[in-house]
Formats: structure tokens, C-alpha cells, sequence
């Protein structure tokens, strides 16, 4: 067994609070704060707590084994397949990990195997109600004495999102999504039914977390950090006439590409146009893109990490630059991905990684890119701040240089800053922030096209 990493204060202080907690608690200290240490520290101070089975994103299985045994001697059984029957094991294993989109399959065997202690990794995976990773994580967690639950942004934009993760570590606490919803979530009546994409008594909701379950800390106030230096970078798009039609006149010009398209889109044009002008934006701007890319490389000295969407952007991107890097998007899978990220980190001919922004978004390190940039944005700020983590080295002296390939005057230049600006609720969910201005990304991005339109 190596010896393990530096203790630091503020991860001791986090696994006496997860004590204080009784081994229910969220963990959200901000990324690249050494949250998996943590947990195993916890794991590794308290052997009758077992066994224990760890739930993170596929790519993250790796990871867990690899830190489990390389700093504190725990071996563990990786579970992969959907048919635990078909599979034999040795007795008495005491650390389980597997993937959230498998955790169905596998809840009745890890129940008879007397699993006593859950370990939710990017517990955001359960922020839908009605999916089957929220549904297979209660029936797994159901009865049992402890439960802890692990993300740096365990909410993307709202704080309905938090509600399953509280519900299930205290459900005294927060044991109705009704009452929940209508204290916290500024609910609105539509003709089919409430909706609950708002935010209200969020000094509350946070001093409750605060006294009952939460743990958090901000980069900020437990290191001296880094910077992280954001620049936009405004890229002129190839064919103006083309998006000015597609925005001015987005039926016609959807006509155009698809006729059967062009009629489904009627029943809900405005939001259907939303998404259109974001891909065509991105489109239209990667001839450009490609070149800026093309410069950095040229001129700079080190590796960058590039993230994007669509396959379609991705393709054009490893095809530009094959022979010197990796790809990681939803097509990766598993040790392939493990192998992806070693590459990139290890072998001085991979200068380029590019990873689709949510399969890349978690558990991995880039540290050794000296620059992220991204080319498409996503709806919410919650998904670039996780992308930008990946890459971002809290201990690195030099600060992380941030690109953001924006298409100038098009729907992405309004975007980003909107996503720029408005991360005001998750904020003050989590860290008690006082900022005032809450207008939701989309009601942004429709109230800027109807004053163009």
C-alpha cells in the first residue's frame, strides 16, 4: 500500500462532520476538494461499517477501485452487466462499486448482501424523480443506518433538484414533496399542473441543510488557489444569411432541411428554435473554430482539453486532430474511458483531449491541460463549472486559461452570457449567497428573441 496523499484541515473537518451526521450526510464540497478521500478516510476510520457499495458515474468505477486500494489497502469487487445471477463471487466482500445506470439490476443482490452503507458519487444522478437511478437508490438506501451522498454541484440550476437526495438523508426532516416544493420552489400553476422551476426562502433551505446534513466548503476559503482566467472569444460564423433566416424565419428555413420537421415544429416553434439556432450556431462557426484551435496549438507549448455536445461537432474535432488526441463522449465506455483520460495525462504526443462536456463532466482528472476550451454550451451553468473542474489543478501555481468559443451575434453569444452571469440559486442554496437577480436561463434566452424578433 503507498502512502496516502497529505491530510489537509479542511478534509479532516469534513469527515467529523460527516461523524457529527452519524454517517448521513451530503457532501458538497466544491470539485477537485478530494471528496472520494474523504469518503474512504471516513470508511477506513469506521471498519464495522460494512460492507459499503459505491455509486458513481461509469467512468468514475475506475477511480474508486484505484484510490480504494492504491492509499488505504481497501479491495474491492467492480460489478458491471445487468444479470447479477449469471455472476460468481467470493464471500465476504466488504466494497462494492458500480455504475448508476446498472444500479437496478443489482439492488436485490446488494440488499442480501447485507450492504449497511451507500456511497451516492455525483449524486445529481438522482435529481429526477420518476428515473430509474432515483428509484433503485431508495429501495437500495431504504432502512439503512447510514447514507452519504457526494457532489460538488449536487444541483444544476434549482432547488427541486436537491429534494430526492434530502429526502432520503433525513427524511424527517424533509419527508414531503409537496410541502418541499411549495416552501422552496415558487411554484406556478399551468393548465397541467404546478410547476416548480423557481426559488424562494433559500436563506432557509440553507441554514436547515447547514444544521442537518450539509457539507460544504469553496475552494476559496480552504486553499490559496489558483485563478481561473475566463475569456470569451467571439468567432465569426461562415454564413450569416443562413442563421439571420433561421432566426428571423425559422419555419421557412426548417422547411429547407425537413419538411415533416418544419410542421412538428409549429406546435411549440419558439422553444423548438431555441435549440435549432444553438446547433446551427455551433455549426456554422467551426470552420472558424477549428482555425483558432489550430493557432493555439501552434503557438502555445502543452496539452488543451476541449469540450463539446453534439457527435457531430466531436467528429470534426478528432478528425482535425487525429494522431495527437483522445475522445471521450457517451460512445466510450467503461475502461476505454479509464485508458482515455491515462493517455491524455501520461503520453507527451496526446495534446488534444475532446470530451463531450457530460460524459467528461465528472470523477476525471485533466490536469495536465493547461487550457479548457469550450466550443458548445450546454443550458446549464452547472455542466460548464463541472467541465471546467476537470481540467482546473487547485494546487498548480499558474492560473487555468478558460476559452470560451462563442458565435459571434447569434443565440450562443446571449448564452453564454447568461450562463455567465446567473448562478445566483445555486449559490445561495449552498453557500448562503445574497445575489438578486434569479431569471431562469430560458426566460432569459426567449425574453432576448422576442425583443430581436
Amino acid at each position: 500500500m503507498m502512502t496516502k496523499p497529505e491530510k489537509r484541515d479542511y478534509q479532516e473537518k469534513a469527515v467529523r462532520k460527516i461523524e457529527h451526521f452519524k454517517g448521513r450526510a451530503l457532501l458538497a464540497y466544491e470539485m477537485r476538494m478530494g471528496k472520494t478521500f474523504i469518503a474512504l478516510e471516513w470508511l477506513k476510520r469506521n471498519p464495522k461499517i460494512r460492507p459499503v457499495v459505491i455509486v458513481c458515474p461509469e467512468i468514475g468505477k475506475f477511480h474508486w477501485e484505484e484510490k480504494a486500494k492504491r492509499f488505504y489497502g481497501m479491495r474491492s469487487v467492480v460489478l458491471d452487466g445487468t444479470k447479477p445471477n449469471n455472476r460468481k463471487f467470493i464471500h465476504n466482500n466488504k466494497l462494492y462499486i458500480l455504475n448508476w445506470e446498472i444500479l437496478q439490476y443489482w439492488v436485490n443482490f446488494l440488499k442480501r448482501e447485507g450492504v449497511v452503507a451507500p456511497i451516492l458519487d455525483e449524486v445529481h444522478y438522482i435529481k429526477e424523480r420518476n428515473t430509474q437511478c432515483y428509484k433503485a437508490t431508495k429501495k437500495l438506501s431504504k432502512g439503512l443506518p447510514y447514507l452519504l451522498a457526494l457532489g460538488g454541484t449536487p444541483l444544476k440550476s434549482r432547488p427541486i433538484e436537491l429534494f430526492n437526495v434530502l429526502n432520503l438523508l433525513r427524511p424527517d426532516k424533509w419527508p414531503s414533496f409537496m410541502k418541499y416544493a411549495f416552501r422552496y420552489c415558487k411554484p406556478v400553476r399551468k393548465p397541467w399542473g404546478w410547476e416548480f422551476k423557481g426559488a424562494s426562502h433559500l436563506d432557509e433551505l440553507h441554514r436547515n441543510m447547514n444544521t442537518w446534513c450539509l457539507i460544504r466548503m469553496l475552494r476559496s476559503e480552504a486553499m490559496n488557489e489558483s485563478a481561473k482566467d475566463r475569456r470569451i472569444v467571439p468567432i465569426q460564423i461562415s454564413n450569416e444569411d443562413e442563421y439571420y433566416e433561421a432566426e428571423h424565419s425559422f419555419i421557412k428555413w426548417l422547411s429547407k432541411q425537413s419538411l415533416a420537421r418544419a410542421n412538428k415544429a409549429k406546435k411549440a416553434e419558439r422553444l423548438v428554435q431555441m435549440g435549432y439556432l444553438k446547433r446551427l450556431s455551433a455549426r456554422l462557426k467551426m470552420e472558424n473554430t477549428l482555425k483558432w484551435i489550430d493557432r493555439w496549438l501552434e503557438k502555445k507549448k502543452g496539452k488543451i482539453a476541449v469540450g463539446a455536445i453534439h457527435k457531430d461537432i466531436i467528429k470534426q474535432l478528432h478528425e482535425r486532430y487525429k494522431g495527437q488526441c483522445v475522445v471521450v463522449d457517451g460512445s466510450v465506455r467503461g475502461k476505454k474511458r479509464h485508458v482515455a483520460v491515462k493517455t491524455f495525462q501520461r503520453e507527451k504526443w496526446c495534446r488534444v483531449f475532446i470530451g463531450q462536456t457530460r460524459a467528461a463532466g465528472t470523477v476525471i482528472e485533466l490536469s495536465k491541460a493547461r487550457a479548457s476550451i469550450a466550443v458548445e454550451f450546454d443550458w446549464t451553468p452547472g455542466d460548464l463549472t463541472q467541465w471546467e473542474d476537470r481540467i482546473f489543478d487547485p494546487y498548480d501555481k499558474n492560473p487555468l486559461r478558460v476559452y470560451y468559443l462563442v458565435a459571434k451575434d447569434t443565440i450562443e453569444h446571449h448564452l453564454c452570457e447568461i450562463l455567465q452571469a446567473k448562478q445566483d440559486i445555486v449559490s445561495e442554496t449552498l453557500d448562503g449567497s445574497k445575489k438578486k437577480n434569479r431569471l431562469s436561463i430560458f426566460d432569459e434566452l426567449q425574453r432576448k428573441l422576442l425583443m430581436k424578433g
